[in-house]
């Protein structure tokens, strides 16, 4: 048996991980979908309907791509149930307008995907291995690691909700959590 054949796909964990928090036919749109395989996989295994975004197109689901210039979402007020945003936030040099658009077209929040980076040699090293997808695909650099107590925090600021729905590993070194964030009415 070929164990490395036999290892789950970096997308195949973060759709096992992200699957439980979605419902069928749900409308969502994932912002920085990238090559979209996590939305097409979520969407084959839950029947939510996803509009995926992006500042550049490299999609490589049957799911469309719309562009947009990285700043204004081109949809009305709660067009969406759920926004999700997966690795996205620490590739912006200032995620907070990105995170109040995602909230404003999100009726019922936004599940954030992001690293929990901790450690005096970890966190360095994570910003220089999350910044070379500029090599394979011009995605920006990592602008910033945080632990997950100070991603709660980075929410509250906005100010916004934040509740931690779930832990999860990709190999042996990234470390990973699930939030919901939710506008604060």
């Amino acid at each position: 048996m070929d164990i490395i054949a036999s290892m789950p796909t970096r997308e195949e964990i973060i759709v096992q991980n992200v699957k439980p928090f979605l419902q069928a036919k749900q409308r969502i749109v994932e912002i920085g979908a990238g090559n979209g395989l996590c939305a097409q996989m979520l969407h084959d295994a839950t029947d939510a309907d996803f509009t995926l975004l992006d500042v550049v197109d490299y999609n490589a689901s049957k799911l469309p791509m719309r562009v947009y210039d990285g700043k204004s979402l081109p949809f009305e007020d709660n067009t969406f149930d759920v926004a999700m945003l997966v690795f996205v936030l620490h590739h912006n040099p200032d995620p907070r307008p990105i995170l109040r658009e995602a909230l404003r077209v999100a009726r019922d929040g936004v599940l954030v995907v992001e690293n929990d980076t901790r450690g005096f040699i970890k966190r360095p090293l994570t910003r220089v291995i999350d910044s070379t997808e500029w090599l394979h695909r011009g995605v920006p650099p990592n602008y910033f690691v945080k632990s997950t107590d100070e991603w709660l925090e980075f929410f509250r600021a906005l100010p916004a909700r934040a509740t931690e729905l779930h832990r999860f590993e990709i190999g042996w070194y990234w470390k990973n959590i699930i939030l919901k964030v939710e506008k604060i009415s």
